[in-house]
C-alpha cells in the first residue's frame, strides 16, 4: 500500500514538474481601459466572442510580414510534454463576454505556452483576419516571450488595423 502512494506521489510529481518547467508561460490579453477591438478599422461592432485570434512568429526580426509562419503546435496539446517541441497552441478566440465583461476583449486561457526551447527567436504577434478568414483586419506588436511566467497586454497603440509589411503589388493580370 505504501509503495502504491509513494508510486502516485512520484507521477504526481513528475506530471507538475513537466508543467512547472514550462519554457514559458505567456498569458495574452487586451481589455479595457483599452477600446475593444472591431470588425471594421475606425470603429464599429466590437469583435464578437468565438472569434479566431492567430499567432505568428516573427522569424526574422523585422516585424510582421507575410514571410512569418504560426509556430508549430506540440504533439500533445495544452500540455506540450512529449516530444517534439511547440506551442500548445497558434489560434485562440476572443472570450471577453465570458473573462472581462465585453466583447472585442481577450484573455488567453490556458496561457500561451511552451515545454522545451522557446521557438525561432521568441518573437512573436497577433493577427485577427475577417470573417472571411484571409483578410487581414488587425496586426499586433510583436512581443518577446522569456523563461518563465509573463502577461503581455496590449492596448490601442499595439494594434494597426489592415494590412502591414511588403504586399504583393499586381500590375496586370499576366504576371
Amino acid at each position: 500500500m505504501k509503495s502504491g502512494m509513494k508510486l502516485l506521489m512520484v507521477g504526481l510529481l513528475l506530471m507538475v514538474g513537466q508543467q512547472v518547467f514550462a519554457q514559458f508561460n505567456a498569458t495574452l490579453v487586451h481589455a479595457l481601459p483599452s477600446t475593444p477591438l472591431t470588425t471594421t478599422c475606425g470603429g464599429g461592432t466590437p469583435i464578437p466572442d468565438g472569434w479566431p485570434i492567430k499567432i505568428f512568429m516573427d522569424i526574422d526580426s523585422d516585424g510582421p510580414d507575410n514571410e512569418d509562419p504560426q509556430p508549430t503546435v506540440c504533439t500533445d496539446p495544452p500540455f506540450c510534454s512529449s516530444p517534439p517541441d511547440g506551442v500548445n497552441f497558434n489560434t485562440f478566440y476572443f472570450n471577453g463576454t465570458e473573462y472581462l465583461g465585453g466583447l472585442g476583449q481577450f484573455y488567453a486561457d490556458p496561457a500561451f505556452t511552451c515545454i522545451g526551447t522557446i521557438p525561432g527567436t521568441g518573437r512573436f504577434y497577433l493577427r485577427i483576419y475577417e470573417a472571411d478568414n484571409v483578410t487581414l483586419l488587425w496586426t499586433s506588436r510583436v512581443f518577446t516571450v522569456s523563461a518563465g511566467w509573463q502577461e503581455i497586454s496590449f492596448v490601442d497603440a499595439d494594434w494597426t488595423c489592415g494590412q502591414v509589411g511588403p504586399q504583393c503589388l499586381v500590375v496586370d493580370e499576366t504576371e
